[in-house]
């Protein structure tokens, strides 16, 4: 057996590369104090995010104890020796996700067999401005006693910053209004310059009807509680000329993209912005961000609006396409209208000319918090060639809007994802990483280190998902405690043969997943959605070096409980006419205390030197299928095997139940 994938290394560089964020910006980021001195049973790398602190908050999130990690029930945090509360208690009042994980426990997954969630999160309010303070992590035990000191995290809260109305600059909160010209000279007039101090522009009173607006850096926008950022239904409000290319490429050029409701761009941009061209900016509040992508109701004459499994009202929105958007969008529908207008295809139209919601670039150091999301025409979050990213506490409401993703990563580094609830019309959690050749030739970054924790994933095509576009890499990616109900697929895994590059070095552990609509675990190099004309990779795609343990799938109503694939030499000539040395494989994936019942069986193909340790099926007969992997070590209370078989030699295997 040739496992040569060491969890160990991969997560300890991820711990390296996240401990960027407890720093950098001094008036909002945290200095640890001796952290590899902490006990094993202490919460190790407590952190303050980047621009987490405001002048009166701030936010720690930390790792689980080494050791002695069955006992924790709940962690509790220290000011300076002073006990704040409970990290649970906290989470109920700063995650929008923490109520519905309770549920999920109390209510939908009640018997006890899931997978039990770690929270690791607590918002410490009431402190003074531009003030430092100290703080400890315990955890607790189920007897009540509690672990040795955390190592100690030294934080700096913010100055007062001075805060811009955006209505002294004419905003009407009417929600017919429009309001572009008004936001972006309050936006352009919040800088250091004018206000050493720091400077917020908010949003607050009602309903702001606008077009495309532009950050820069060192800026907070803050939309308050009851205010709505509301993307308007006109084109020309979303000029092409102040958009973006996704890609740099030269030898397919990408089309140009109309901007977004909320971007942060440079003023010609390339396709490409380093990070660090922007820097500092937070969007946070607790108020709406709605893109007015589409109509309401999943179909027409649907719901406008469902109750959720906790009885909150929830918004349904038009699951479209090209051939339909006339009828089923609105901002959407109206730019693929004007598109078309100029003489571009409608497919094209529709695939490059309809807005997102956020578009944000070249940032380092970037915080969003507290928002709700909803109602893009295309993806909801993009975040392009940034670093020291921290979405907290956001719910995104987009729900079955086409190509509606929650977040979307590309070719960044250092993300937390925590706190979040997600319902989402195509991907919630999704990292990109560049396509085919050009990738190589433009010298594009890896998507690279994100910590993903404590959200819950309610619906969307996949709950963690990398690629499609893999082509510099998509590595270092932690998916720990987190719920996922009724999403498509749970752990997925996406790319085409030619894209080229691929995913190594994920750990996903420590996941409940009920209901699931297709699949648990997608690995596929077989995606047919996309289609990008693209010059092909000089290796194929694959995935490598994966860990996921500790992680129970109940019910999937349609496909396979792990689906593995990919495709031979012979398959890749004649399927895309390219002509590469070696089979599309994937290699060093294990599974280990993974429990499935109430699921398919697994479809695992084209697979090297793997492991699955302890996978148990409860009303699953012949669970396993394997054919063209090699060396596949099957080990559990039926099976202590490795496998070896041919592309035309199938084996079928029950399994194990526990």
């Amino acid at each position: 057996m040739r496992n040569t994938f060491r969890p160990a290394r991969g997560m300890l560089a991820l711990a390296i590369a996240l401990a960027g964020l407890a720093g950098g910006c001094n008036d909002s980021g945290g200095t640890v104090d001796n952290q590899h001195d902490a006990p094993a049973s202490a919460p190790q790398n407590v952190m303050v995010p980047i621009l987490s602190a405001d002048e009166n908050s701030l936010v720690l999130v930390w790792e689980k104890p080494e050791s002695e990690t069955e006992q924790v029930v709940d962690y509790a945090v220290y000011r300076q020796g002073e006990r704040l509360g409970l990290a649970r208690e906290n989470q109920n009042h700063f995650s929008p996700a923490k109520p519905y994980i309770d549920n999920f426990y109390q209510r939908i997954a009640s018997d006890g067999w899931q997978q039990k969630i770690d929270l690791r999160s607590f918002t410490a309010t009431n402190l003074q401005p531009d003030t430092e303070y100290a703080f400890t992590v315990r955890a607790v035990y189920a007897n009540g006693q509690e672990s040795p000191d955390s190592a100690v995290v030294k934080a700096q809260t913010r100055k007062t910053p001075h805060v811009i109305e955006a209505s002294t600059f004419g905003a009407k909160g009417d929600g017919t209004t429009l309001n572009t010209q008004a936001l972006q000279r309050a936006i352009d007039s919040c800088t250091v310059t004018h206000y050493p101090q720091g400077c917020k522009v908010l949003i607050s009173g009602g309903e702001f009807k606008t077009g495309a607006l532009f950050l820069h850096s060192d800026i907070t926008l803050e939309i308050a509680a009851g205010a709505t950022l509301l993307g308007s239904d006109d084109p020309a409000q979303y000029p092409l000329d102040k958009g973006y290319y996704l890609y740099p490429y030269s030898d397919h050029p990408q089309p140009r993209r109309p901007p977004s409701l909320i971007n942060v761009l440079g003023a010609d941009d390339k396709g490409e912005s380093p990070a660090g061209t922007f820097r500092n900016i937070r969007i946070v509040g607790k108020g709406t961000i709605d893109g007015n992508g589409w109509t309401r109701g999943v179909k027409s004459g649907g719901d406008a609006t469902i109750s959720d499994e906790l009885g909150n009202a929830l918004p349904q929105y038009r699951a479209s396409n090209a051939k339909k958007v006339g009828a089923d969008g609105i901002l959407a529908k109206h730019q693929i209208e004007a598109a078309i207008a100029e003489g571009i295809e409608n497919n094209s139209a529709y695939k490059n000319r309809r807005s997102s919601l956020m578009t944000l670039r070249g940032v380092q150091n970037l915080y969003l918090a507290g928002l709700t999301i909803r109602n893009p025409a295309f993806h909801g979050v993009m975040v392009l060639e940034s670093e020291n990213i921290t979405l907290n506490g956001l719910v995104h409401q987009t729900f079955d809007g086409n190509n509606a993703d929650g977040v979307e990563f590309g070719n960044s580094k250092n993300a937390l994802v925590f706190n979040n609830f997600f319902d989402t019309g195509d991907d919630c959690v999704n990292f990109a990483a560049g396509f085919g050749k050009g990738a190589k030739m433009f010298h594009q970054q890896p998507q690279s280190a994100a910590w993903i924790f404590n959200n819950y994933f309610r619906k969307g095509h996949g709950a963690v998902v990398t690629g499609s576009h893999t082509g510099a890499w998509i590595e270092n990616v932690r998916a720990e405690d987190n719920v996922m109900y009724m999403t498509d697929v749970g752990l997925r895994m996406k790319s085409r043969p030619y894209y080229g590059g691929g995913v190594r070095e994920v750990l996903f552990r420590h996941n409940a997943m009920k209901d699931i609509a297709k699949e648990p675990f997608v690995f596929t190099i077989k995606y047919s959605a996309d289609v990008n004309d693209t010059t092909p990779a000089d290796e194929p795609a694959q995935f490598r070096d994966v860990q996921v343990q500790d992680v129970t799938v109940d019910g999937t109503s349609a496909k396979h409980s792990i689906l593995i694939d990919g495709m031979t030499v012979a398959e890749m000539a004649e399927s895309f006419g390219i002509h590469y040395s070696r089979d599309a494989y994937h290699q060093n994936l294990r599974f280990s205390n993974v429990s499935f019942r109430n699921t398919k069986a697994t479809n695992i193909s084209f697979l090297h030197d793997s492991q699955f340790d302890e996978v148990t099926f409860a009303n699953t007969p012949q669970a396993w299928e394997f054919f063209a992997v090699n060396d596949v070590m099957l080990a559990d209370s039926l099976h202590q095997q490795s496998i070896t078989r041919g592309e035309n030699d199938k084996v079928i295997l029950e399994g194990a139940t526990k």
